[in-house]
C-alpha cells in the first residue's frame, strides 16, 4: 500500500521543496534561473566565505540577478539554508554494510567508514558545522545518511532506541570533534604545542596544578598531529563502549 504523502503545510520551511512536494509560483521568473542553480551559487559562495556571507542579496548578485528573482523560486534565506546542506551532505557513497575484516565485527567497520565519509563532508563544505542542528534529520540527503547508519548497526543486539541513540550520539560526536579540529587547526602543530606547554610552566602553580603539569611532564605524551585523529580516538572510545552494551546485553539473554 502506497504511502500518503505528506502535506507541505506540515513540513518545516526548505524541507518540502526538498523533497519535491511543494514549489513557490514561477510564473514571471527567468527561465534560466531555478531553486539548483541558486543553491549551486550559494554553496560557492559558502565554501570560499563561509555561511555568514551568505544572503540572498548577494547570491542573486553573484548569479546576475535581482533579490526578486530569486524570491520567485524560494521564500526565504530560511529555506535556502535547508536546501544547502542537503545539497553538500549529498547521497551517501560507500558501502554501509561490509563483511568482517579479519576478526573485527562487520557493523564496527562499517560505522567507521560512516563517520569518516560524514566527516569528509564537513571538511569539503565548513559553513555546515556553523548551521544550528534544530531537529532530527528530515532531508532527503540526511535522511539516506541516518539510512546507511542504521543499516550498518541492523546486525547488532542493539534495540530500537539504542540504535537510535547511538546514531544521534555518533552525529553529535563527528560533528563537534569536527568543528574543534577546525577552530584550532592554525595553532594545531608541534611547535605551537611546545610554545603552550612552556607557557603553562611559567603559570602554574606546582601545588595547585600537580596533575596537569605532571602529564605535560610524561615523556610519552603524544600530540596528535595529523587530520583526524582526534576523531579518530574518540570515535574508537565510543565503539568500544557500544560493543561492550552488546556483550552485556547478549549475557544477559543468554542468562535468561
Amino acid at each position: 500500500m502506497p504511502h500518503e504523502k505528506p502535506d507541505a503545510m506540515e513540513l518545516p520551511p526548505g524541507i518540502a521543496i526538498a523533497w519535491g512536494l511543494d514549489l513557490p509560483s514561477t510564473r514571471g521568473a527567468k527561465a534560466e534561473l531555478s531553486p539548483a542553480r541558486i543553491v549551486e551559487a550559494a554553496i560557492r559562495l559558502a565554501d570560499a566565505e563561509g555561511l555568514a556571507a551568505v544572503s540572498m542579496a548577494r547570491v542573486a548578485k553573484d548569479l546576475g540577478f535581482t533579490s526578486m528573482s530569486l524570491y520567485r523560486h524560494l521564500r526565504s534565506k530560511e529555506e535556502l539554508l535547508v536546501l544547502m546542506v542537503d545539497a553538500a551532505f549529498g547521497e551517501p557513497d560507500f558501502a554501509a554494510s561490509p563483511a568482517a575484516v579479519s576478526d573485527e565485527p562487520g557493523w564496527r567497520t562499517g560505522t567507521r567508514r560512516w563517520a569518516k565519509a560524514i566527516e569528509q563532508r564537513y571538511r569539503k563544505h565548513p559553513w555546515i558545522l556553523d548551521y544550528p542542528v534544530t531537529g532530527p534529520p528530515a532531508s532527503p540527503h540526511e535522511l539516506l545518511w541516518l539510512e546507511q547508519l542504521l543499516r550498518a548497526l541492523a546486525p547488532t543486539s542493539l534495540t530500537a532506541s539504542e540504535k537510535l541513540n547511538s546514531a544521534l550520539m555518533l552525529a553529535n560526536l563527528v560533528r563537534s570533534s569536527t568543528r574543534m579540529e577546525l577552530d584550532v587547526a592554525d595553532n594545531d602543530s608541534p611547535a605551537a604545542f611546545e610554545s603552550y606547554v612552556g607557557l603553562l610552566f611559567k603559570l602554574l602553580d606546582p601545588d595547585k596544578h600537580r596533575e596537569v603539569l605532571g602529564l605535560f611532564s610524561d615523556p610519552g605524551l603524544a600530540v596528535m598531529e595529523d587530520a583526524g585523529d582526534e576523531l579518530s580516538f574518540a570515535l574508537e572510545r565510543h565503539l568500544d563502549g557500544m560493543e561492550a552494551l552488546m556483550v552485556r546485553r547478549e549475557s544477559i539473554d543468554r542468562q535468561d
